[in-house]
């Protein structure tokens, strides 16, 4: 720590020297400027803590250069020790700034220590603020111990506008008894929203929780580019809590996610991506596109305009959910020019399964463009309490050994009768009972228009 604080003195010590050769002329246009962490003592690579010395460096910038620079190597930060809420994160920046490090593996910001009892842990915070980047570096939280459920390396909390997370690396594995949460985090509220946050060029390495985690209270936010290696639940988690407080409004809403590489890596099935809402506060206008989820489900629950894009979709042995799975207040679910694999390790069970659960009903589902291949018994779209099912120029393709059971199943009941599903430009292949079944109450038979298959 002596150390530390010769190094502060000496820049103290350079910066009035450097007044002293100022000389007078033509006014010059200064340059972009940075602040250097390491100006502040925080010295990378001696496996000390550099908390304090990294929130002054953050304090200063924010109040200064609006930028903030971390040199090569790994910078540590303790948890705070002091109780109660505001000791949770280590660092937090809470006014426009810029922090960025050299690359993706060249600085690492990481835990240090014991969050002591079991303790909630945050990295780094951002917090009531716009204009927020952090780039450029790596956040590790390997060397953590002692910490509890809502640890997570990255959290924005509203309200915030303009935050942007760019070529950053997670880690934050599970350790021991130890317990963790998100990698990235966002929480709003009902009137302090995350507001208009990117997050791309990213990769999870390893999430205890989630790569990315939407609690409630988000709008406006585009993740792409960016892929997870590992995660403990999710990859892509919407959790909303709260939902009361939104008073039947969505809690999360205009979110995009393009150009992923989703997986759980976890050895069995589960959910990997979840677009869900909280009761009648739903989910409202996401987007997932252009990306390939290489084992797990597609959850969508209580969340109105969805669209699932140019995927690809990949079950894994022991997957025994569907690869896309809609259940309760599911309103305008668009499946399009995309395809999905179900391997026979997956067990019995459908490819797209939508569902009512708990009294509440999904109303419409389209499925276009879409090459369906299924090798487990079953039929390959099942329907349960779905008031309208619209299937396009799509494939469905059943591999497995011959079943009595159709390619698509439509249910209804007293509540939501079935209405008419509607097949046209489809193909059906494989040794099925046919194509379509309907049971339950229901509103009249199939329509199918230019349907081939048996």
């Amino acid at each position: 720590m002596i150390m530390k604080y010769r190094r502060v003195l000496l820049a103290v010590f350079l910066v009035l020297a450097g007044f002293a050769v100022m000389t007078t002329g033509a006014a010059a246009v200064a340059p972009t400027t940075c602040t250097r962490a390491e100006d502040f003592g925080a010295v990378p690579n001696d496996g000390l803590d550099d908390r304090v010395e990294l929130q002054a460096a953050i304090d200063a910038a924010q109040a200064g250069s609006g930028c903030l620079e971390l040199g090569p190597g790994m910078f540590h930060a303790t948890r705070k020790p002091t109780a109660g809420v505001a000791s949770i994160p280590s660092l937090r920046i809470s006014r426009p700034l810029v922090l960025r490090g050299a690359g993706q593996g060249v600085t690492t910001l990481g835990m240090l220590g014991s969050s002591v009892n079991l303790a909630d842990w945050w990295l780094l915070n951002v917090a009531g603020t716009a204009d927020v980047t952090v780039t450029g570096l790596t956040l590790d939280g390997s060397q953590r111990t002692n910490t509890g459920e809502q640890t997570h390396l990255l959290q924005l909390i509203g309200p915030t506008e303009h935050v942007v997370v760019d070529h950053v690396t997670f880690n934050l594995p599970v350790i021991g008894p130890s317990t963790g949460g998100d990698c990235i985090r966002l929480l709003g509220t009902a009137t302090d929203w995350v507001r208009d946050t990117t997050i791309r060029d990213t990769v999870g390495v390893d999430c205890d929780r989630s790569f990315v985690g939407l609690q409630r209270g988000v709008e406006g936010l585009v993740v792409e580019r960016s892929e997870s290696v590992r995660v403990g639940d999710q990859a892509v988690d919407f959790e909303p809590t709260g939902g009361e407080a939104f008073n039947c409004q969505p809690v999360i809403k205009n979110v995009l996610m393009r150009a992923l590489t989703l997986r759980r890596a976890a050895g069995q099935g589960g959910l990997t991506v979840t677009i869900h809402g909280s009761g009648c506060a739903v989910a409202r206008n996401v987007t997932l596109t252009d990306s390939v989820v290489e084992d797990g489900t597609v959850s969508i629950l209580d969340a109105a305009d969805v669209t699932l894009s140019r995927l690809h979709l990949r079950s894994q042995p022991g997957d025994e959910e569907a690869p896309v799975l809609a259940r309760k207040r599911v309103v305008n679910l668009r499946i399009l020019d995309s395809v999905i694999d179900r391997v026979a390790e997956s067990g019995t069970g459908a490819s797209i399964r939508v569902g009512n659960q708990s009294g509440a009903y999904p109303t419409d589902v389209l499925v276009s463009g879409v090459r369906v291949e299924q090798a487990t018994p079953g039929a390959l779209v099942a329907t349960v309490g779905l008031k309208r099912l619209v299937v396009v120029n799509t494939q469905l393709v059943y591999t497995g050994p011959p079943v009595a059971n159709p390619a698509v199943v439509v249910c209804g009941d007293a509540t939501q009768p079935a209405e008419q599903p509607v097949l046209i430009d489809t193909t059906i292949q494989g040794a099925l009972g046919g194509a379509v079944t309907m049971c339950g109450q229901f509103t009249g038979p199939p329509v199918l228009i230019r349907v081939t298959g048996p």
